[in-house]
């Protein structure tokens, strides 16, 4: 929500278990008044006369409703992109994965018949030509 600040005034600090903490009483130009917890001595998230967009929470404590503001988060995150590879990357990635699964068929022993094995199995992934029948195969 969109705010205009009228005062700043400190009230104080405190140690936490998550540091050392600076307390502001922030008065809103609507009437509203909230505290603002922050790690610097000098604030400067919060100046008189400013307009501003703040996310507001309330709570009760001993029976009194206190407001705690923080100005809005403006963090915007975008999607990652993955780089696109460009053909000739893809087809030797294909060609590489199939060489490895032909030397798992075929073992190490005769590279001309890795390499025929491996042939099919990229042409069946590349142009989609999948072998018809059995002694299309070259194992």
């Amino acid at each position: 929500m969109r705010k205009t600040v009228k005062a700043i005034r400190s009230a104080g600090d405190f140690e936490s278990q998550y540091g050392h903490f600076y307390k502001w009483m922030i008065d809103f130009e609507d009437g509203m008044q909230a505290e603002y917890l922050s790690k610097t001595e000098t604030q400067n998230k919060f100046i008189e006369r400013q307009e501003i967009d703040v996310d507001v929470t309330t709570r009760e404590y001993n029976g009194k409703t206190i407001n705690k503001v923080k100005p809005a988060s403006t963090f915007q995150p975008t999607a990652r992109q993955t780089p696109q590879r460009n053909e000739k990357t893809q087809e030797l990635i294909v060609k590489q994965n199939a060489l490895t699964n032909a030397c798992n068929v075929i073992g190490t022993a005769d590279v001309t018949q890795i390499i025929e094995v491996a042939e099919v199995f990229a042409n069946w992934v590349l142009n989609d030509e999948k072998p018809t029948k059995s002694n299309d195969l070259p194992f």
